[in-house]
């Protein structure tokens, strides 16, 4: 009896960890979900361990509608990490366990059958999890732990339909005594055991993940405009540089004009809000792939993969005139903002500082001839470069 305990306990275990992850990351509802799914899966070995309460009828009910809710909990884990922890879902998940409930019930309270009703628990745990699985899907395609979630909670879904059918097949009587003493229960026990505990290692070690990114991303954010800061535009450019032999790479350098008038007239908080403005303006022209800087002040970069100069020029003068056309009065009455911007494109093998250099050059040369304007390499006749000013 005791060693029948072991997986319980690990569940347990695993169950306080998440928990704690849980309440250490404050507010990610999907590990509170996963933590009370491993919960109740313990508790429900506990029951069918001690058969508690004692009857014919209540101790399948009670044990069944227990593994039901942990599969539940489990399924809206992955859910919620995907962001689609919808009601219709949850209506599904709830039709599982009625029907998994009235089946069982019924091949107690009317005709006793141990077998069918190890079948129905066992196709309504996969089911019901499974539903949750193929909900996620987009973590298929997510991050690194996103993908680890998915796949393990995918396989502890999809095990239960062998385990069905070799459970139906093994079981030949109601007789729950001799049939946990059978070599193949406990090579069940020991599977079930095994797996609980690399979904459970699968779940720290992606939650993990999960704080390491969280503690890279805010190394590398500007805390003002949540745009990348210098640290991450030079790690982010190295990634795209490598990629310029293959496919263009456009830096797009940006200025706000007379931004220091801003701030003596207006003061540092109204700076702030245009400076949160243009990032805001940034976001919103840019593609999602597009990496966005502020490189200090009221400097700003975007890298854009896979675009020409001629095309970041383009992309240039969209958020030139989207600027100019903004509203910022919410800073003050009749506050007017422009940019001017240097446009060039990454060389193969240039370094981030040299192509950078270059667009400063293109923006220094827009600055010194009036402002709110762009300034772009384009090739010229005899294939030499020169400015191509846009204002």
């Amino acid at each position: 009896m005791s060693l029948a305990f072991i997986q319980p306990i690990l569940l347990y275990i695993f169950a306080l960890v998440i928990g704690g992850l849980w309440v250490w990351r404050g507010g990610d509802r999907h590990l509170a979900c996963m933590a009370l799914g491993f919960c109740l899966f313990a508790t429900g070995l506990v029951l069918q361990i001690v058969w508690l309460p004692h009857g014919p009828v209540i101790p399948p009910l009670v044990s069944g509608l227990v593994y039901c809710a942990g599969a539940v909990a489990i399924a809206l884990s992955v859910l919620q990490r995907a962001g689609r922890a919808t009601p219709s879902y949850l209506a599904a998940l709830l039709l599982i366990c009625l029907m998994v409930t009235l089946g069982r019930w019924y091949y107690a309270a009317v005709e006793n059958s141990l077998a069918i009703r190890a079948y129905i628990l066992n196709f309504g745990l996969g089911a019901i999890i499974l539903v949750g699985v193929l909900g996620a899907r987009p973590l298929a395609a997510g991050s690194r732990s996103d993908r680890i979630i998915f796949w393990l909670i995918l396989v502890v879904a999809l095990h239960f339909f062998p385990r069905m059918m070799l459970t139906a097949a093994t079981i030949s009587e109601d007789d729950s005594a001799q049939v946990a003493t059978t070599a193949f229960w406990r090579a069940n026990t020991f599977a079930f055991a095994l797996l609980g505990v690399v979904a459970g290692l699968g779940v720290i070690v992606a939650t993990m993940s999960d704080v390491l990114a969280d503690l890279r991303n805010e190394r590398d954010t500007d805390s003002l405009t949540e745009l990348t800061n210098r640290r991450g535009l030079e790690a982010g450019a190295e990634e795209l540089l490598a990629k310029a032999d293959a496919a263009p790479v456009s830096f797009v350098l940006c200025d706000l004009d007379n931004f220091k008038a801003v701030n003596d007239r207006y003061g540092h908080q109204a700076g702030d809000k245009v400076l949160r403005a243009f990032a805001d303006t940034l976001r919103a022209n840019a593609r999602a792939d597009d990496l966005l800087g502020r490189l200090g002040g009221e400097e700003f970069v975007v890298m854009l993969p896979r675009l020409s100069t001629q095309q970041a020029l383009a992309f240039a003068e969209r958020l030139r005139l989207a600027v100019a056309a903004a509203s910022f009065e919410d800073v003050a009455p009749g506050l007017i903002m422009t940019c001017s911007f240097g446009v060039a494109q990454a060389r193969p093998g240039e370094s981030f500082a040299n192509v950078l250099a270059r667009a400063d050059e293109l923006l220094y040369a827009a600055k010194h001839n009036g402002r709110n304007r762009t300034y772009a390499e384009s090739i010229g006749p005899g294939g030499r470069l020169q400015a191509a000013q846009h204002s």
